[in-house]
């Protein structure tokens, strides 16, 4: 084997073992694992990066964490065998399971959950001289929707779906993230779509120049949103950090920690440990880490636990979903 509305945490200051509460005494593995996150320069790389530190030091395993396409990719990845472990959006996930959107030529069960980790928001990002204030303002505008097959280029459609409209009722273009951010700040495009932690470098960037405005979805919609599409939950901005004078509301997915069902239980028994009786490193380490918790260990994840994870969740109480 060659061997990837939500309440922040507070985090704690020490790194040391005694200042968490300790569920088990360190489990060692042997088994060296490839972990595909996301772009060298993304938050999934990033925190991909500090799980597998974390879980390396406490266990002895040599997780490589590798730069790809995101989740997407990284669902292919797996399904052929070229990564153990990967970072998923919980959409992805439910996609690649039921063998739809991206997955519609076949579904991909060969993985499973570890555990959920930090909120992606969808981040609806317009130009303030394009007007647009709701989603309801993009007919006709020049919207870019993410790239072709990507988790964000979904969600687009199902939001602007939910709306009434498709993208007969828009000048859709197919950018990636990097891509969409230019275009927006060259005047190409009126508005952008995209799915990331908050909060996002790009959007951040083109904040400092005070011409962006970011899309709230609003009550009616964010409901009708969760009815359709259940691994949708709300989510508002906790700060202001694009300098907006206001929260945004939005919905978000959960990112989470998959593995490849033939990582032995005990394996994978002993990574979920790690995480969680050293989550004080996690969050630390990275800022994200503050959402993660013991109890939200499934947020958004319909069932898909591992073994090895849910006898470690079940040995400490939780109640394991799809059990």
């Amino acid at each position: 084997m060659r061997r990837n509305a939500w309440t922040a945490l507070a985090v704690g200051a020490a790194l040391t073992v005694g200042a968490a509460v300790s569920f088990a005494a360190d489990h060692k593995i042997s088994g060296s694992f490839l972990m595909g996150t996301g772009s060298a320069t993304g938050n999934y790389y990033s925190f991909g990066s500090v799980l597998a530190q974390v879980i390396n030091s406490h266990t002895g395993a040599n997780i490589t964490v590798s730069s790809t396409g995101g989740s997407v990719e990284n669902v292919r990845l797996l399904k052929k065998g070229e990564n153990e472990m990967a970072l998923v959006q919980t959409d992805v996930n439910s996609y690649a399971l039921n063998g739809v959107e991206q997955f519609a030529s076949g579904a991909v069960t060969n993985f499973s959950a570890i555990t959920a980790c930090y909120p992606e928001m969808v981040q609806i990002v317009a130009s303030k001289a394009s007007g647009i204030k709701s989603v309801a303002d993009m007919r006709g505008k020049r919207i870019c929707v993410g790239a072709v097959g990507s988790g964000y280029e979904v969600a687009a459609r199902q939001i602007l779906g939910i709306y009434g409209m498709n993208y007969d009722d828009i000048d859709e273009r197919f950018l990636s993230q990097s891509e969409g951010k230019n275009a927006l700040q060259d005047d190409q495009i009126d508005a952008f779509f995209m799915c990331s932690g908050y909060p996002n470098a790009n959007v951040t960037e083109l904040s400092l120049m005070g011409k962006i405005e970011v899309i709230s979805i609003d009550d009616e919609h964010l409901k009708l949103l969760q009815e359709k599409y259940p691994f949708y939950a709300p989510f508002t901005t906790p700060d202001d950090q694009y300098n907006l004078g206001h929260p945004v509301t939005s919905v978000a997915v959960m990112s989470m920690l998959v593995v490849l069902n033939e990582i032995s239980d005990d394996d994978v028994y002993a990574m979920t440990a790690a995480i969680y009786d050293h989550l004080d490193e996690i969050r630390a380490l990275n800022k994200k880490g503050e959402y993660m918790s013991f109890e939200g260990a499934f947020r958004g994840i319909p069932g898909n636990i591992h073994p090895g994870a849910a006898r470690f969740y079940e040995e400490k109480g939780l109640k394991v979903p799809g059990k």
